[in-house]
């Protein structure tokens, strides 16, 4: 469990050591998950220590959400005075969100004729 723990802390690392070098405009955590997801791909299953960590961290997701709750309570003037951007913002994403999945989704089964 611990080399899954290393695995993906690694490519954290050097997600953000890339962006940060390069200059990129994505974050660094985004570059570590697309290596992951090269990673998976190239072989074909989930390692086993790798798979539990992950089983871990979505057993316990909510905790995640606790620093982001309380960094929300800071700002809530802010947020009061931006809600009609914030409400429109977040709709508006949902919503370009539903269409580009339903095209993909469209997209990837014209050749599924069962």
């Amino acid at each position: 469990m611990v080399k899954g723990f290393i695995v993906l802390i690694g490519l954290l690392l050097l997600g953000n050591t890339l962006s940060d070098g390069l200059s990129l405009p994505v974050p660094g955590s985004v570059i570590g998950m697309l290596l992951l997801f090269i990673g998976l791909v190239v072989m074909k299953s989930v390692p086993q220590d790798l798979g539990k960590v992950a089983d871990g961290l979505v057993a316990h997701i909510g905790l995640l959400f606790v620093p982001a709750g309380a960094g929300i309570s800071l700002y809530l003037g802010m947020i009061a005075d931006n809600w009609l951007v914030i409400v429109l913002a977040s709709l508006s994403s949902t919503v370009l969100t539903l269409i580009f999945t339903a095209l993909v989704f469209k997209g990837l089964s014209k050749g599924d004729d069962a």
